[in-house]
């Protein structure tokens, strides 16, 4: 089959990992990928759209449907990122970040 359905963490290829950080919507998964020469990125996505919110601080700020599960999923990346000692966290929508990023025709290795 083409398509495999993808329920919870899991390991999609080697060096590449589906992390389940539901919160935003139902089932959202953020992606940590390990690089050769870079390392360790996670990619939020939209568990964590802002670095401003990558804390374990609480945030509610009334807007988001399930507080408390989108805290669970944030605190789950800041424990893999220590756990795993990721070097990059990119966010899904920080465009102070994205100034930082490298773009083509750069690339992470």
């Amino acid at each position: 089959e083409r398509i495999r359905l993808v329920d919870g963490d899991t390991e999609l290829l080697p060096g590449l990992e589906l992390i389940e950080t539901s919160g935003h919507v139902p089932g959202h998964q953020s992606v940590l990928v390990r690089l050769p020469k870079t390392g360790a990125i996670l990619l939020t996505i939209d568990a964590v759209p802002f670095g401003q919110g990558f804390t374990r601080d609480e945030q509610d700020d009334g807007s988001n449907p399930d507080a408390e599960v989108i805290r669970a999923s944030t605190i789950k990346l800041l424990d893999l990122v220590e756990r795993e000692h990721i070097g990059l966290v990119i966010f899904g929508h920080d465009t102070e970040q994205w100034e930082t990023l490298k773009k083509a025709p750069e690339f992470y290795e």
